[in-house]
């Protein structure tokens, strides 16, 4: 089974993996990194901010691979870029450090969110972007793994989507 296309049409370009939490360090985490660069602009309006300014700052593949590890709890925000780096083992420039380090509470920590709440979050851009290139909504319950109820309720919040825009 071809794991990146929804069905067997290669015009459609909605990849299975959206069914589910990929596991880490495997092909269908590098299709959702893949995913999430293409569509940078949308993913990153729809995740949390601290998962996106470490997206936009170090990568999706980090992110993703900061949320297996540390995802769904504080984690400490040192003062300068190195020790960080060295906790966590992120590469990340001293300038777009402090813009993270910024949003930190008064004991140094910045809340990172659950792998799965941010692959929700981008289940959920994907979704949108289907539906507004006319997806019908029995292709997206097969391929987002979601009902039928939740498609409608995605529908009826957004307003109608058509052309790309809500009416």
């Amino acid at each position: 089974m071809n794991n990146t296309m929804r069905n067997d049409d290669p015009d459609m370009d909605y990849p299975l993996l959206f069914s589910g939490l990929p596991a880490m360090r495997s092909d269908n985490e590098t299709e959702l990194v893949r995913f999430c660069e293409l569509h940078q602009r949308y993913v990153l309006a729809s995740m949390p901010w601290a998962a996106s300014e470490i997206a936009g700052v170090c990568g999706f593949a980090t992110l993703f691979h900061l949320m297996y590890r540390h995802g769904g709890r504080k984690i400490y925000m040192p003062k300068d870029a190195s020790r960080f780096g060295k906790l966590y083992g992120v590469n990340i420039t001293e300038f777009d450090y402090q813009k993270l380090a910024k949003r930190a509470d008064t004991s140094g920590h910045i809340e990172l969110p659950s792998a799965w709440g941010v692959f929700i979050a981008i289940r959920r851009a994907a979704m949108q972007m289907a539906m507004r290139e006319n997806v019908p909504s029995q292709e997206l319950t097969r391929t987002f793994g979601v009902s039928m109820r939740n498609i409608r309720m995605i529908r009826s919040s957004s307003g109608k989507i058509k052309g790309g825009e809500a009416v």
